[in-house]
């Protein structure tokens, strides 16, 4: 991933969890967004508060993440609900897709 290769372009989103750091890079067309738990021993809870124009979108926007460590794709707004479990599954490494209006509440993974 280009976003990976530079360092000027780190972004820090808002958690309610302080065990879990939340991060995005962006070059051009290429986003993504890591998410990892920082507790090697708990599972650990929370909720991801995306600051959707660092992203380049507009604050409705959705998008569609490929999580690049499971293989799994998840539909992301401006708040999502992680549960993170050391051993399994600690992180998420998500690639993002394109934006799309969007209608209702926060999305899940």
């Amino acid at each position: 991933h280009p976003a990976l290769q530079r360092l000027r372009n780190l972004r820090f989103h808002q958690t309610d969890n302080d065990a879990v750091l939340a991060y995005s890079k962006s070059t051009g067309s290429d986003t993504v967004i890591v998410v990892v738990n920082l507790d090697p021993h708990h599972t650990q809870e929370a909720s991801v508060s995306l600051d959707m124009p660092q992203l380049g979108l507009d604050w409705n926007s959705a998008l569609s993440v490929h999580d690049e460590l499971t293989g799994e794709t998840y539909h992301w707004g401006r708040t999502n609900y992680v549960r993170l479990t050391p051993g399994c599954a600690p992180a998420h490494v998500l690639h993002a897709g394109r934006s799309t209006p969007r209608n209702g509440g926060p999305a899940a993974s």
